[in-house]
């Protein structure tokens, strides 16, 4: 399929931002490591950790959930509405910590679930960008410079990444024998996010059927988190006709709503669990008999041989999200070129849209 024309939208800042993420990833390689043993002083010793987020920042909380339970610590991602506006069905108890994702630092319920934490005494940290306020926060993990487009990529991936500097920090300090391969997994990854950058034209043949038509997109464990994203990343950068579900809820039911003139994406990456893994190779040869068009990113499926495919290489399973949803986001930004839509601006340059979310996020 031949590679469509599109319009000039190199300048906007998400384009721009996206394509930074090799070099932010670098700079955390540098500056990360001190604060994430800092943050791992202050969670090690936790009965229970609450990750506490909302839209992609809630993306990163249910990767930090799957990172930290890697690394033997009970952890829960809950959205920070429910956080602060339920407060009765999730106490908090005097050895729990929080941990509190919130880029801009801003936003209505990310500040109400900081402040709830702070006030009732429980251990509290936050990730946000360089120059976010987090009043009560012990400490701040550090991100990015705070994002000018309001489709988020790199505080994406630097928050997964400051947060897995976190739980390799308690692997270390626990001396559990994964702890080297998630350190040398994050060493890999600002080489392995600039390698995909580089091969944005292979996205655009995808990008077009995307443009048109409805998509679906799957993935499991971690990367059920990853297909989440994809989808808030292609709706605010492109107002796209996307859905999402974790591998095993999509099967039970939603698969019936897909047609053959759908497409859908599956997150297959390597070296996944190795039950999820043929789950989801199962699940792709569904889709493949159904005739849907289906992109696989991670790796082939015996049972969708036709598929198009995005490899990527293997890392740690609960790292893998953090360079997976990377061509997830160049899709999100070329169906926004595709469709003719500013990927920056939330669709507020649209007057209807601009007066209706006028409300305070």
């Amino acid at each position: 399929m031949d590679t469509p024309a599109r319009p000039p939208t190199t300048d906007s800042a998400m384009y721009q931002t996206m394509h930074r993420q090799p070099f932010e990833l670098a700079r955390l390689l540098e500056e990360g490591w001190e604060p994430a043993v800092q943050a791992a002083d202050l969670i090690a010793g936790a009965e229970r950790i609450l990750l506490v987020g909302i839209g992609t920042s809630y993306h990163a909380a249910l990767v930090g959930e799957w990172l930290l339970r890697w690394v033997g610590m009970d952890a829960r991602a809950v959205m920070s509405f429910d956080f602060a506006a339920y407060p009765e069905q999730y106490p908090l108890r005097p050895a729990d910590a929080v941990v509190v994702m919130a880029h801009t630092g801003v936003k209505s319920f990310s500040s109400r679930a900081l402040a709830r934490a702070a006030a009732e005494g429980v251990t509290v940290i936050s990730v946000g960008s360089q120059s976010a306020e987090h009043p009560g926060s012990r400490l701040i993990l550090r991100t990015v410079e705070r994002e000018r487009s309001a489709a988020y990529t790199a505080s994406h991936t630097a928050a997964m990444f400051v947060l897995a500097q976190a739980a390799t920090a308690v692997a270390e300090r626990r001396g559990l024998a994964h702890a080297a391969a998630f350190r040398s997994a994050l060493e890999s990854l600002p080489g392995l996010a600039d390698s995909v950058l580089a091969r944005e034209d292979e996205v655009w043949p995808i990008s077009r059927l995307a443009a048109e038509r409805q998509v679906y997109v799957t993935g499991a464990g971690p990367n059920a988190a990853t297909a989440l994203e994809a989808v808030i990343k292609a709706r605010e950068a492109a107002a796209a006709r996307i859905d999402a579900l974790p591998l095993e809820q999509f099967l039970h039911g939603p698969i019936t709503t897909v047609n053959p003139e759908d497409l859908a994406v599956v997150v297959h990456v390597a070296d996944a669990n190795e039950t999820a893994s043929a789950r989801t190779a199962e699940v792709a040869g569904v889709l493949a008999r159904i005739g849907t068009s289906l992109w696989l990113v991670g790796r082939p499926a015996a049972e969708a041989a036709q598929a198009t495919v995005f490899e990527l290489p293997a890392l740690p399973e609960p790292i893998s999200p953090i360079l997976a949803v990377i061509p997830l986001q160049v899709l999100a930004y070329q169906v926004a070129v595709t469709r003719g839509r500013n990927p920056d601006l939330f669709r507020r340059d649209d007057p209807r849209y601009a007066a209706a979310l006028s409300i305070k996020l």
